[in-house]
């Protein structure tokens, strides 16, 4: 018997260590052994599915054994594109606060179509409907009481949390920053002024045309608009902090649809501020994206999306904002809208 190399120890040691640290499916939501684990799957997840069609790959092996997550119920509910479709959408079920408004698509890959998701002895509740945005941290041991319906605030041992899941729609960007219509040269990572007020939740504009005034074509006779915001979010133990583009097609009854396609959409961001999870001192951080990024300067996008910075930790996660640049273009047949956001 040939002896077995040194490398092919690692190698299979390795495994083992990787096999034990990825989630299970226990009751329809993903089961991680630890906060380690957890932070491990979503690194994977931001470096290696950057392009968020692509997660579906990641998702396939979960979904096989009873696993579907609320990104996958967000593509279920809008796969019907007919014309006379008459079902809520998910814009319109997440404005009338009937679904969770989750606008980091890894971190609803991981949460349940439900709103659950488990951590070593903790299991995490997310659900729609709450005036606040309340999440619950629920005991381990108490599976058989969430199984059987009881609400987690009655549920014995669990503390409630205040997360970003509810939207904040008041806030505009002349409040947390300066906007900038058509070309502008400076470096994404340029800042003035004093550090931006931090804020939860996401904020944005909806653009219906090119800058020369001009509206944006109607798709099969239905208006057409681009939505674009940045978002900063929390969720107890992950917090996240994000830039994005968005085409929707107006429906004859039922709201808002992203099944419309832009011609071309380029984007480049830039964040800094502070990272603090518990137990350790704040760290300073700059994260950016470039136009380049991941090569989407081809045709019919319709949804252009990037996690700049994000962290975990057992019991609280948080990033404090200083500067948030955002700069878009975009092209819809033939319209051309661009935007420059900086603080």
């Amino acid at each position: 018997m040939q002896p077995v190399k040194a490398d092919m120890k690692f190698e299979k040691a390795n495994e083992g260590v990787f096999a034990s640290s990825r989630p299970r499916v226990e009751n329809g939501w993903l089961n991680f052994p630890s906060i380690e684990a957890f932070n491990a799957t979503m690194k994977t997840l931001h470096e290696k599915f950057e392009d968020s069609r692509k997660l579906d790959e990641w998702e396939r092996e979960y979904k096989e054994k009873g696993y579907t997550s609320l990104r996958s119920l967000y593509q279920h509910i809008d796969a019907d594109t007919s014309e006379d479709r008459k079902e809520p959408t998910v814009d319109s079920l997440i404005r009338s606060n009937k679904l969770l408004d989750c606008p980091d698509t890894w971190f609803a890959t991981v949460l349940s179509k439900d709103g659950f998701i488990r951590i070593a002895d903790t299991i995490y509740s997310f659900s729609p409907g709450h005036k606040n945005g309340e999440a619950y941290a629920i005991p381990g041991g108490s599976v058989k009481e969430l199984l059987a319906g009881v609400e987690p605030s009655k549920i014995k041992g669990a503390k409630e949390h205040f997360t970003s899941f509810r939207r904040v729609p008041f806030l505009h960007w002349g409040e947390i920053g300066d906007k900038k219509t058509g070309e502008y040269n400076l470096p994404i990572c340029w800042t003035s002024g004093g550090p931006i007020g931090s804020w939860w939740g996401q904020v944005g504009e909806d653009i219906y045309g090119g800058d020369n005034g001009d509206p944006f074509p109607e798709h099969n006779g239905r208006t057409v608009k681009m939505n674009y915001h940045r978002w900063r979010v929390g969720y107890i133990f992950y917090a996240s902090a994000g830039v994005r583009m968005k085409m929707w097609k107006h429906t004859r009854f039922a709201g808002w649809q992203s099944v419309t396609y832009a011609d071309q959409m380029t984007m480049d961001a830039c964040l800094k501020g502070r990272a603090v999870t518990a137990g350790t001192l704040p760290y300073p951080f700059t994260s950016q994206t470039s136009p380049a990024w991941p090569g989407f300067t081809k045709y019919a996008e319709n949804n252009f999306e990037k996690t700049l910075k994000w962290v975990g930790s057992p019991i609280f996660s948080e990033i404090a904002l200083e500067h948030f640049n955002f700069h878009w273009k975009l092209n819809y047949r033939g319209r051309i809208a661009e935007r420059t956001i900086v603080h």
